[in-house]
């Protein structure tokens, strides 16, 4: 079974649509949280460390997708449950699972890469091969 970790947050007014739901790109900025917590939670250093020891700035996406399935609102609770679902040479897919209780507000899947800055261009950024030591603390 896959590594998980559990991030909980308490939706405010301002996460909130003229309708008082949550506005949809807030769920991806959770998962996008969620996902350094569950790094955090595994012991992976934070990305100021690795960028100073390995030159690795984090894990930027390149793909995002989410199911709304529930409607949710402001002052209620909610969990993000975050495992990494499959890794891969240099990607990795990561799961989220927001949830009010037993109720599944909205399920997102998110394909991310550890990324340096590219040496021959310092604008753009470059995948690397996942560190086995990283994946090694998440499975």
């Amino acid at each position: 079974m896959a590594r998980s970790h559990t991030h909980r947050l308490r939706i405010a007014f301002s996460d909130c649509d003229p309708a008082q739901i949550v506005f949809f790109a807030n769920y991806f900025k959770w998962f996008d949280t969620a996902s350094r917590e569950f790094f955090t939670a595994c012991g992976v250093p934070s990305w100021r460390d690795t960028t100073a020891e390995r030159g690795i700035i984090g894990t930027p996406l390149v793909d995002a997708q989410a199911k709304f399935m529930n409607s949710a609102t402001y002052g209620e609770d909610i969990e993000i449950d975050s495992s990494v679902e499959a890794w891969n040479t240099k990607s990795f897919v990561m799961r989220h699972v927001a949830r009010r209780g037993d109720t599944v507000l909205c399920e997102g899947r998110e394909v991310r890469v550890f990324a340096r800055q590219d040496p021959e261009d310092p604008l753009r950024i470059r995948a690397v091969a996942i560190p086995e030591d990283y994946r090694a603390l998440c499975e």
